[in-house]
C-alpha cells in the first residue's frame, strides 16, 4: 500500500513539476494522451463549481471519513478478510489517501491520464484513481461470479 501511495504521490509532484497546466503529450494513439489538468471536484469533475468554502471542506472531510474507516476495517478485521477484500482495500485505501492529500493540500487533485477515442474525450484522471479502480473490481467481480453474492463464508 506504501507503495502504491508513494507511486501516485510522486507521479502527481514530477506532473506539477514537469508538464504545464493543459499541455497533452500523445501516449497511446487516439487512446491515452498525458495531459496536466487541475480538478477541484470528484469523478468527472463533479462539484468542481462549488465555491472553495463550501467544496474543500466537504471533499476533505468525506475523504478522511473514507479512508479512516478504511483503516480501522483493515486493522480491526484483517485476519478474516479474503483475498479480494484485501486486495482491494490495499488498491482503494492509499488511492483514496493519495486523492485526499492533494485537496487538503493543494484544494485540488492533479490529474494526466486523459482518455479518449480519437476525438471523444472520456475523462482524465491519476495513478490513485486507477487504483481506486483496481480495488472496486476487487471488490464487485467475485459478487458478480457468486451464488450468493458472498464472497466468503466468513461474516465480518
Amino acid at each position: 500500500m506504501i507503495l502504491l501511495f508513494g507511486l501516485d504521490q510522486s507521479s502527481k509532484i514530477w506532473i506539477r513539476d514537469n508538464v504545464p497546466l493543459y499541455e497533452t503529450t500523445e501516449l497511446l494513439a487516439n487512446f491515452i494522451d498525458l495531459t496536466h489538468v487541475k480538478n477541484p471536484g470528484v469523478s468527472f469533475s463533479f462539484l468542481a463549481d462549488f465555491s472553495d468554502f463550501f467544496r474543500i471542506p466537504l471533499l476533505v472531510g468525506v475523504s478522511l471519513l473514507a479512508v479512516a474507516a478504511m483503516l480501522y476495517y483493515q486493522t480491526r478485521y484483517w485476519n478474516d478478510l479474503d483475498f479480494f477484500t484485501r486486495s482491494g482495500l490495499a488498491c482503494v485505501l492509499p488511492g483514496a489517501a493519495g486523492n485526499l492529500i492533494d485537496r487538503a493540500v493543494y484544494g485540488y487533485v492533479t490529474d494526466f491520464f486523459h482518455f479518449r477515442w480519437y476525438e471523444t474525450s472520456f475523462f482524465v484522471n491519476n495513478l490513485a484513481d486507477c487504483f481506486i479502480s483496481l480495488g472496486v473490481a476487487f471488490f464487485v467481480v467475485p459478487l458478480l461470479f457468486s451464488k450468493n453474492g458472498s464472497t466468503s463464508s466468513k461474516t465480518v
